[in-house]
């Protein structure tokens, strides 16, 4: 399933907070699809361009663990003060 980003983010002039946080990648995936649609390409080129999408993968992956960690620990402090206010 692949998103629209080439015609989505081509006109908007303001990106959301939460859409600039990921631009770079949005750009990155976008020159992905570029790559993908040139058939005449160099098997060697062809390889750089695999290891950068993989290189790109993995750090927005650990980004992804990153943030989800961050939202784990947040909601576990939330309840242990939700709790306390409900012990007053």
């Amino acid at each position: 399933m692949a998103l629209d980003l080439d015609n989505r983010y081509e006109e908007k002039k303001e990106l959301s907070e939460q859409e600039k946080i990921f631009l770079e990648d949005i750009e990155f995936i976008k020159k992905a699809n570029h790559v993908a649609k040139q058939f005449n390409m160099e098997q060697a080129q062809l390889m750089i361009e695999y290891q950068m999408l993989k290189e790109r993968y993995e750090k927005l992956l650990k980004t992804s663990i990153r943030i989800a960690k961050m939202g784990d620990k947040a909601q576990k402090k939330l309840l242990k003060f939700k709790e306390l206010l409900n012990t007053l």
